[in-house]
């Protein structure tokens, strides 16, 4: 079995992949972009992208910082997250065909914003379920394994 260490870095790892990935695609020249075959709005591409981002950075952020207020961690999640997306807006000014949008980093907040939200409910969702199963398990009957009073 693997410690919480153990799979904390692997979070982060994820975490940093994923960073790898987003800046990946914003190094492809515009160009190149313009032959896919799915049409999808530019804005809702930027959303969900970054709430992927947002979804992994805060479940590492939850592993590694427990004690943490689940307000304050979305607070620093969707700061970290604006941060990354202006960053990435900046960078995609260095790449051939592409540009720097405001309303682009507004979709990047925003799914960084519903990405950790997701990341809160699954959360709080695996919580209930696990406090619900250890509950039944709980209330298991007192005598049982024990020899009844009738012989049988």
């Amino acid at each position: 079995m693997k410690t919480s260490t153990q799979l904390t870095v692997r979070k982060w790892i994820l975490v940093g992949a994923y960073l790898a990935l987003i800046f990946g695609v914003s190094s492809i020249p515009q160009s190149s972009l313009g032959h896919t075959y799915f049409r999808v709005s530019d804005k809702l591409a930027h959303l969900a992208e970054y709430a992927g981002f947002g979804l992994l950075l805060s479940v590492a952020s939850r592993s590694t910082f427990r004690r943490v207020r689940r307000w304050v961690l979305l607070v620093v999640v969707v700061l970290i997250g604006a941060a990354v997306g202006a960053l990435d807006e900046t960078y995609q000014m260095t790449v051939p065909g592409r540009e720097r949008e405001l309303l682009d980093w507004v979709a990047d907040v925003a799914g960084v914003l519903v990405g950790s939200c997701l990341a809160m409910a699954l959360s709080s969702w695996m919580a209930r379920r696990t406090t619900a199963a250890g509950e039944a398990a709980g209330k298991r009957r007192p005598d049982a394994g024990e020899p009844r009073q009738d012989g049988r």
